[in-house]
């Protein structure tokens, strides 16, 4: 639905509400117009290997095909996991405010559609966690230099220290707060007698 933006003649109680709505639908049009091209950008594209020409004997222009590091099952299975748990959150809350809902069916369970665009983006986070984890993991291999290759427990260590800063930047409070303490008062000098 179109929410157009207000005008001067509407009225002013009014105003803010469909600014918002204005603000709200461009914002959602504007990420499926660049989600609509995310697939054929650059970044998430590589060069074919193997076959240059085709059945007559002519050069193929080098065609360019998807860098997919999950398949298509895995993302739907994650997609899957996160409807699942929302589901259950939201029927835990209403049935603790007294509502009747039926509960998500187990035998068909809801699968949310994911985008070729978002499917991309969450490829592109999930190597970037599993790249910081790893240099993490190499990086308190180095330092503790007893061993040749990143042992389990380094790995271990490392995706634990990259999942406490992730938690800690996306957490609603700071790790640690640092009290203002106000300064000492100057001490009296005694007066020698």
């Amino acid at each position: 639905m179109v929410h157009p933006a207000a005008t001067k003649t509407t009225p002013a109680l009014n105003r803010s509400m469909l600014n918002v709505l204005n603000a709200t639908y461009q914002n959602r049009t504007a990420v499926a117009r660049m989600w609509g091209t995310a697939p054929k950008c650059n970044l998430f594209l590589k060069k074919m290997i193997g076959n240059k020409k085709d059945g007559k004997g002519k050069k193929k222009k080098n065609a360019l095909r998807a860098n997919r590091v999950l398949n298509g099952h895995t993302i739907k299975a994650l997609a899957s996991g996160a409807a699942a748990n929302a589901a259950m959150m939201a029927q835990e809350e209403a049935t603790q405010l007294r509502c009747d809902v039926v509960p998500e069916s187990h035998k068909y369970p809801l699968l949310p559609c994911v985008s070729r665009g978002a499917a991309a983006l969450i490829e592109t986070a999930f190597v970037a966690y599993m790249q910081e984890a790893f240099g993490t993991s190499l990086a308190l291999k180095k330092s503790i230099g007893k061993h040749k290759k990143v042992t389990l427990r380094c790995a271990q260590m490392g995706a634990d220290a990259v999942n406490e800063r992730i938690a800690q930047a996306t957490a609603f409070v700071p790790a640690s707060v640092v009290p203002r303490l106000p300064a000492p008062p100057p001490k009296k000098k005694v007066a020698a007698a």
